[in-house]
């Protein structure tokens, strides 16, 4: 019975008008009964499937409430959340009323950790499960876990938090270690235990977890020996704000930290960041925003306080010049309306560090970077009135005053003003119209902040303009008084024929006292499919003709032919001539382009073919000189392979410059490579056929591990080749060559039971040759779940042990510098 799903939908609508829309996807019966005085809805089915707003039910029965607005979902329960978190359950009750829910013989998956628990429940987005067991071990394949844990409660907060209390470690099953509390980041995977060995000496890092009741982190441990302690933290707030704060000292006086805060609600917001990284830039920067409202709307005033800025920890190297509010407060108001009266206001005054402008000396006496105060000052008003009929008046005035602290050459407060006045009147009279209007716009004043700075101008005029419409016609003129030079403006007249397939544009601009100024005349011509236009200017004081344009365009029924023509009237001839097609049919697509320069006797021309995955192109200039061409040929698409070949080069009196380009790509999960490389062909100077350079990054498995057979015999380990390698051609060398490496080599991989790896690689950064071959020797035995890694740095002298936790911990580990290596899944 399939058609139930829209009945039942237009059923449940009017039920769950208040809420987010349940969609029913699938059910067999509906039965509507009356209990209690409370009407009920069963739903059955083999399952009765249901969606809710990006969160997707089953089960076998569903009853709805309408009263008490309750789902119950019994029998072979399985929800996921909008988070992605799948919950299965024999029973599940869902408030409608606070989006809580409760159930019954609860298994979890969420992110790599399986939860499991005879009650769970579901408050302000934190699931709460009652004498839980968890194992992030669940997908490893492992007969026993290797380790999990049994807490009398686990929160599973929105995100990847969870928290654990009154926790008994399991090792195999086995208990080992009781804990008060127990924190996992889920996303997270990082080592939080570090064993090592460098040039230095001994050194230990250690990130403990905690958890309280204003939030949770780490505690960052540090010792080096002979060098000293370290220590820090890395806290994360729970509350309804984004907190995020670090901080971690490190011997001798390395500093570093980051400080993050953030909330925003409807009353007010606020946003704080301060940092400090003491390996790139001894500098404290700091920037904070408050706003209120935080959320505002049309009606609303608008307070904001901004303050950025830097501390600098090292006066022996020059602060950057970057902008600095030391503070800024603005307040702005809504637009405010009278009838048809509108004005909008706003302040703003702040001390600023910044770059002092070049152009103001009284600036560049401060030298390059200075402080000074700043008060900002705008408003807008406008007017728009209808008078009487046909008429229209609307005035604007716009206004921006800056206000420094500085000081000119005599002495006067330094000051910026752009303020822009206009006005029109307008009166129609059927097609004709007569508008009268006024200009006045100033920008003046200098600023000692380059940041700011306006340029010089001013505009002071009247115009008068009358305009004549009726279709397919439409005149106009328009004049008017220079009131800042006392002159008359330039008389602009304009004819205009337009219609369904053509149009003919004729401009004119004369000086009252100067005489004829400019002339422009444009026709167009559209009888599909064809397509025509012309366009001409003649400069009247300087008696010369804009080039010809002359346009064609034919549209093709799957593309489209252009045509394009420049000629110089003032006895240049012909200056440019352009051909475009584009044609595509299917997966098949053709473009061709040709450009010609006359005065230069010069001919470009390039074209393409794509047939599906396969792509020809070739490009060609020819001039009096040489011939220069490019040749291309592309086959495959993304994720790969991908295979590019590039010929390029010129014939003049024979071929020169002539290169063979050659590019393979794979973006594949278990593949992933780039390859470039130029391959140098036979010319007149040099006959030789060698290779300029080469570049290979990536990962490349070129045989997988086998796994043992039943008898745990016969297993053979996987090879991969990954990290980046340059080549470089050097005939003035003794080796005639440079090769670096970064990461490059191989690793082998070998498979264990119960999903067990390990990797063993060792890797070259170096510069070849003339430097002493020193690998980094990396091993990691990985049981999916957790990991331990140990590296031997023969370059640094270092050795390193490492331990993580978390589902398929060695993809993190072992990925080195955004490459994969190979033999991972």
């Amino acid at each position: 019975m399939r058609w139930l799903p829209l009945l039942l939908l237009l059923l449940l609508l009017p039920a769950l008008a208040q809420e987010r829309v349940i969609r029913v996807l699938e059910a067999e019966r509906l039965e509507l009964r009356e209990e209690g005085g409370e009407e009920v809805l069963v739903l059955v089915g083999s399952p009765v499937r249901l969606e809710r707003d990006g969160e997707a039910l089953e089960a076998e029965r569903v009853v709805y409430l309408r009263g008490k607005r309750l789902l119950f979902f019994s029998g072979k329960v399985r929800y996921r959340d909008r988070e992605g978190r799948l919950i299965e359950a024999e029973e599940l009750q869902v408030d409608l009323e606070d989006e809580g829910f409760d159930a019954l013989e609860v298994r979890i998956e969420a992110e790599n950790l399986l939860l499991t628990g005879p009650l769970c429940q579901r408050a302000a987005g934190a699931i709460l499960l009652e004498e839980g067991y968890a194992t992030p071990c669940a997908s490893c394949g492992q007969e026993v876990p290797d380790y999990a844990f049994r807490a009398r409660e686990v929160v599973l907060y929105p995100g990847d938090r969870v928290v654990a209390r009154d926790v008994t470690l399991l090792v195999q099953e086995k208990p080992v270690l009781t804990l008060p509390v127990l924190l996992l980041y889920l996303s997270e995977r990082r080592p939080r235990l570090e064993v090592g060995q460098d040039e230095g000496g001994l050194y230990v890092k250690a990130d403990l977890p905690y958890v309280a009741a204003f939030g949770l982190g780490y505690t960052l441990l540090r010792y080096y020996q002979g060098r000293g302690y370290g220590f820090g933290l890395d806290h994360y707030g729970t509350g309804e704000a984004k907190e995020r704060y670090f901080f971690l000292h490190t011997p001798p006086d390395t500093f570093q930290y980051r400080g993050e805060y953030g909330l925003k609600r409807q009353e007010f917001s606020v946003s704080a960041l301060i940092e400090r990284d003491d390996t790139r830039e001894k500098l404290t920067r700091f920037r904070l925003e408050a706003l209120l409202p935080g959320t505002p709307a049309p009606q609303d005033w608008r307070y904001a306080l901004r303050l950025e800025g830097f501390l600098d920890h090292d006066p022996s190297t020059p602060p950057p010049r970057t902008l600095q509010r030391l503070p800024e407060l603005e307040a702005q108001s809504p637009t405010l309306r009278q009838g048809p009266f509108s004005l909008q206001a706003g302040l703003q005054l702040g001390r600023y560090l910044a770059e002092t402008n070049p152009l103001n000396r009284s600036a560049r006496a401060l030298g390059p970077y200075a402080e000074a105060g700043r008060l900002l000052l705008t408003h807008t008003e406008s007017l728009v009135l209808v008078p009487w009929p046909g008429a229209s008046l609307q005035a604007e005035n716009r206004f921006r005053g800056f206000y420094y602290t500085t000081q000119n050459p005599d002495g006067e407060p330094e000051r910026q003003v752009d303020w822009t006045t206009r006005a029109a009147l307008r009166q129609t009279f059927g097609g004709l119209s007569l508008e009268a209007g006024y200009l006045r716009s100033v920008q003046e004043g200098e600023s000692p902040f380059r940041f700011d700075a306006l340029p010089q101008r001013r505009t002071h005029q009247a115009t008068l303009a009358l305009a004549f419409q009726e279709r397919p016609l439409a005149l106009s003129l328009k004049g008017g008084w220079d009131l800042e030079k006392t002159g008359y403006l330039p008389l602009e007249g304009e004819g205009r024929l337009q219609d369904q397939g053509y149009s003919l544009l004729l401009y004119h601009k004369r000086g009252l006292e100067e005489g004829p100024l400019e002339t422009r005349l444009e026709g167009s011509l559209t009888p599909y499919p064809f397509s025509l236009r012309a366009s001409l200017r003649y400069d009247h004081p300087k008696a010369l003709f804009d080039p010809l344009l002359l346009q064609g365009a034919y549209a093709l029924p799957a593309g489209s032919l252009n045509l394009a023509h420049r000629h110089g009237l003032n006895g240049e001839g012909p200056l440019e001539t352009s051909l475009t097609l584009a044609y595509r049919e299917g997966q098949e697509a053709y473009t061709l382009q040709a450009r010609r320069d006359w005065p230069k006797d010069a001919l470009q021309a390039s074209g393409q073919a794509i047939f599906g995955p396969q792509s020809l192109s070739l490009q060609a200039t020819l001039d009096p000189t040489a011939l220069a061409y490019q040749a291309g040929f592309r086959s495959g698409s993304a994720p790969g392979p991908l295979l590019d070949l590039l010929l390029s080069g010129r014939y003049q009196e024979g071929f020169r410059g002539t290169n063979l380009r050659l590019g393979l790509t794979q973006a594949l999960p278990e593949v992933a490579f780039r390859l470039t490389a130029n391959l140098h062909l036979p010319e007149v100077e040099d006959g030789g056929v060698y290779l300029k350079d080469l570049a290979f990054s990536g990962g490349l498995e070129l045989w997988p591990p086998s796994p043992p057979d039943a008898s745990g015999e016969n297993a053979l380990p996987g090879l991969s080749l990954s990290g980046s390698l340059t080549y470089t051609r050097r005939p003035s060398s003794p080796e005639g060559y440079a090769l670096a490496l970064r990461n490059f080599g191989p690793t082998l991989t070998f498979l264990g039971r119960e999903n067990t790896r390990l990797h063993l690689a060792a890797l070259l950064s170096q510069n070849l040759p003339g430097e002493p071959l020193k690998p980094r020797f990396v091993l990691v035995l990985d049981r999916c779940c957790w990991a331990m890694r140990f590296t031997l740095d023969a370059a640094k002298s270092e050795v390193r042990l490492a331990f993580l936790y978390g589902g398929q911990a060695a993809e993190v580990l072992m990925d080195e510098e955004g490459v994969r290596l190979g033999g991972l899944p």
